[in-house]
């Protein structure tokens, strides 16, 4: 992890009434509150931090804090960059939450020991803290990215539809309805369908129907299996219903995909295909400009 780069550990304190204006930095910032209450301020939200409470603020991100209280206000920063854009991005969904996690308390304990001692090779022990920290706190967003590697890019998505894509690409041999998939996730149907659909540009039921019939494609060009058992492995209980899905994101009906594609060569120029069978032939994932361009000509 050659990306992550520790920048700065140290104890802080803030006396009663004192005010840090919001500001930005172009790096991440990990406050731990040790002592006292922080008023803290990120982005429009507002609310307040204690004694055990640690907060990830990501780069760009206004924020400030103030100690409104009668007491000294003690915390612990660490302030560190990430370079790339996978760790930014993983990095996000850990960003702007309170965490009360005793092992990131214990690693932070781990950094400042390192400085308060001044230990021998002091910043490589705090950066190999750091770069587990960077690891844990990322964990189950890159789980997340390791399941469906090939089924639909994810990158440019917020939190919960990257939530709700991996619950269908789970999911999708079943008989989801909308409710499902709410109480998969975790919220509410209403918001979950237009909060989906505000940030994807499609609606939870085309994306499911999406990974479906990918994943159709990908049995048939691939296996020997007969039709109607795909059908039924992928979440369809009328095959009628599957062949007008799959003609309406294929552009031809299963058998005939299965004669002109089976066992094509993996990789082959996507154009001489529809843009969907070739994403499948070139084993690459359905992104955000591939799926404009099949909503377009659905």
């Amino acid at each position: 992890m050659k990306e992550v780069q520790l920048l700065w550990v140290h104890n802080s304190r803030l006396e009663p009434g004192t005010l840090v204006k919001n500001h930005t930095h172009d790096y991440f910032h990990l406050i731990d509150v040790t002592a006292g209450e922080m008023a803290f301020r990120l982005g429009e939200k507002a609310f307040a931090l204690h004694a055990g409470d640690l907060v990830l603020v990501q780069r760009g991100m206004v924020h400030g804090f103030s100690n409104e209280r009668g007491e000294v206000l003690c915390f612990r920063e660490v302030k560190f960059t990430v370079q790339g854009q996978t760790w930014p991005r993983l990095l996000q969904d850990a960003s702007g939450a309170v965490i009360r996690d005793p092992f990131v308390r214990k690693l932070v304990d781990q950094m400042t020991a390192e400085y308060d001692r001044n230990r021998t090779l002091k910043e490589e022990a705090a950066l190999a803290a750091l770069k587990t920290l960077v690891l844990y706190l990322t964990a189950d967003q890159r789980s997340l990215d390791r399941q469906e590697p090939g089924v639909i890019d994810t990158a440019g998505y917020n939190k919960l539809s990257r939530r709700v894509i991996d619950y269908l690409c789970i999911h999708y041999g079943e008989n989801l309805s909308l409710d499902d998939i709410s109480a998969g996730v975790g919220v509410t149907k209403n918001y979950l369908c237009n909060a989906f659909k505000l940030n994807t540009k499609i609606t939870i039921i085309d994306c499911l129907n999406m990974i479906r019939i990918r994943k159709a494609a990908e049995q048939i060009v691939y296996s020997d299996l007969p039709l109607t058992q795909i059908a039924q492995m992928c979440g369809y209980v009328s095959v009628s219903h599957f062949n007008r899905v799959f003609m309406r994101y294929v552009g031809m009906p299963p058998g005939q995909c299965r004669r002109t594609y089976a066992y094509d060569v993996a990789g082959e120029d996507s154009r001489i295909h529809g843009a969907f069978i070739g994403s499948v032939l070139a084993g690459k994932s359905i992104t955000p400009d591939l799926i404009r361009e099949i909503e377009d000509h659905k």
